[in-house]
């Protein structure tokens, strides 16, 4: 392989990889976004969804630790299943993770558009225009893109100020609303006046999606140090450190909104002002910083962790050669991050059209948005770690480890993971309502039309080789 087109190598450490998947999972957004959908229809079962979240994630987190013990590289996912279900494979899951990532940043974007402005006018008690979101948007777009062509070691940094400032932020608040709330016990860990299906819609919409980002440093295997100790330990590191932190916030909002009341709770549109405001103007103000601040982490992770992806795609042939070519001396796909930039820009404007017509109104509009792309990503990602999980099992048959430990970590959890995501996707596809039961089917139409492509392409990608180098 050409100097030209390497990644910046040996630059980022397990702690590093922490705080950039952090970026995504957004430790302030359990007081909004995070928690929002899943208390749509979990209601005061909030936290037990978030549970089933950790969960979930765990068992995931356990088929990425096994395999990237084996593979770090710029392909991601796409390398884990390529290598054990075959490149036919790992291309649909290549492509199924752009649509992932983009799903991602349009729920990410409807979401504040949706509560910025309201927000704005709820804290300072002014009418602020809708318009005023859009802008908000556009200037908080504008770093996050400029650091991910910058380079890996200003994204990691960057993320690290950030999370750790939330983290603080997020832990003393909870810890004060629930001392001042009224006590409610275990109740919000049980299926409380909502039902199994109701906790599991909570799962799909709100609670997984909320750790669906520990994966996002997967594709910076070839910028890792010692990628494949590295990248597997981060991601057990960020699920469980983000899984106390979502239930100490999950548990926080509920006891302060009042367990009987959570029907109301997500029509709010900003239910964490709300409850934060009790102490009065300046937690408010610091709390309205960081919520709206955040966009930038978010952003980073996110793109970053796609144009690799893209990156390596080209590189790999199922794509053209220019999107794997490297700034020569930020070390980064710039051009990749480039089409990242005009794509996320066109499907944003044309999103937010029609779901504002459909629905006829701002507020509808944006929240059917939100909810419908947060469904897609929700699911994507679902489908995608099964494939790994049946990739574990593809690379235990060929390897013939018939041990105790082997059939735990390549059989058993990524058996109870791919029962516990068919039931989730099972969920998502017989009970969501228009416009999000949409969601599935864009996904089923997208995945068909990818591995229309991928078989056109089969001659080219057949040629890649994943373990051809690993990157340490």
């Amino acid at each position: 392989m050409s100097n030209i087109n390497i990644l910046d190598r040996n630059s980022v450490g397990t702690g590093g990889l922490v705080f950039q998947a952090m970026g995504q999972l957004s430790p302030i957004g359990i007081f909004g976004g995070s928690i929002l959908g899943a208390a749509a229809f979990a209601l005061g079962a909030t936290p037990l969804s978030f549970i089933i979240g950790l969960f979930a994630s765990l068992l995931a987190g356990n088929s990425i630790y096994q395999y990237s013990k084996k593979i770090a590289s710029a392909r991601g996912y796409y390398g884990y299943i390529g290598d054990g279900l075959g490149m036919t494979a790992g291309s649909l899951a290549a492509f199924l993770y752009i649509l992932y990532e983009f799903a991602n940043l349009l729920f990410i974007l409807s979401y504040y558009v949706l509560t910025f402005s309201p927000t704005l006018g709820f804290v300072s008690g002014l009418n602020v225009p809708d318009y005023f979101s859009y802008l908000y948007i556009i200037l908080i777009s504008i770093p996050a893109f400029y650091v991910v062509f910058k380079g890996i070691k200003l994204s990691y940094r960057s993320q690290i100020v950030a999370n750790m400032i939330q983290i603080i932020f997020v832990v003393s608040i909870a810890i004060a609303i629930i001392i001042l709330s009224p006590k409610i016990g275990f109740l919000p860990f049980t299926a409380y006046r909502i039902g199994i299906k109701g906790v599991f819609l909570g799962f799909i919409t709100g609670s997984y999606l909320s750790f669906a980002g520990f994966g996002s440093i997967v594709p910076l295997g070839e910028e890792a140090k010692a990628g494949r100790k590295s990248i597997g330990n981060a991601v057990l590191y960020i699920i469980l450190i983000m899984g106390s932190i979502y239930l100490l916030g999950s548990y926080a909002m509920v006891a302060g909104w009042g367990i009987n009341n959570m029907a109301s709770f997500s029509n709010s549109i900003y239910p964490g002002f709300i409850i934060i405001s009790r102490f009065g103007h300046l937690p408010d103000d610091i709390f309205f910083i960081l919520n709206f601040f955040v966009v930038y982490p978010l952003f980073v992770t996110m793109v970053t962790a796609l144009s690799r992806n893209i990156y390596a795609m080209a590189r790999d042939r199922m794509l053209p050669g220019r999107l794997s070519l490297i700034h020569n001396r930020n070390r980064s796909p710039h051009i990749a991050l480039g089409y990242i930039l005009a794509i996320f820009t066109g499907l944003s404007l044309i999103s937010s059209i029609i779901f504002y017509y459909a629905e006829q109104g701002f507020f509808n509009g944006f929240f059917d948005d939100f909810l419908f792309f947060a469904t897609v990503s929700t699911v994507t990602t679902l489908v995608i770690h099964v494939m790994v999980n049946f990739s574990l099992y593809s690379k235990f048959s060929q390897e013939k480890e018939y041990n105790a430990m082997k059939i735990s970590t390549h059989i058993l959890l990524p058996t109870i993971s791919t029962v516990i995501i068919v039931l989730a996707i099972y969920y998502s596809v017989v009970s969501l309502t228009f416009p999000i039961a949409y969601g599935p089917v864009i996904i089923l139409v997208y995945g068909i039309v990818a591995l229309l492509y991928v078989f056109i392409k089969k001659k080219d990608i057949s040629t890649a080789q994943i373990r051809e180098e690993l990157y340490e």
